[in-house]
């Protein structure tokens, strides 16, 4: 039961050459096609810097972070210009026994 719990992190990435921290990992927005609504992500997670090319909006990004067995999903729900917004969906983390 408590392998589906989640933490939520909502954010609004804007384009620039600032990595933007949510929750424990950081983003930056480096492209954005309004029109066929797509975005380019730069993610660093565990100190591995992974680049997310010409994603398209409520596409899950599902990536692993060593300390957990759960993977990480981000999703953009909306696309504006140089700017998206969505969320970072967390495993909440289970204490040892």
């Amino acid at each position: 039961k408590s392998l589906g719990d989640r933490n939520y992190f909502e954010f609004n990435l804007s384009r620039g050459k600032q990595m933007q921290r949510v929750g424990d990992i950081s983003m930056r927005l480096t492209r954005v096609d309004v029109k066929k609504n797509k975005y380019t992500l730069e993610l660093i997670a565990d100190d591995k810097k992974v680049e997310k090319k010409d994603r398209n909006i409520n596409e899950p990004l599902q990536f692993y972070v060593s300390r957990v067995r759960q993977p990480y999903e981000i999703v953009v729900n909306e696309v504006r210009k140089d700017q998206v917004v969505g969320y970072l969906a967390t495993p909440k983390v289970q204490q040892a026994r």
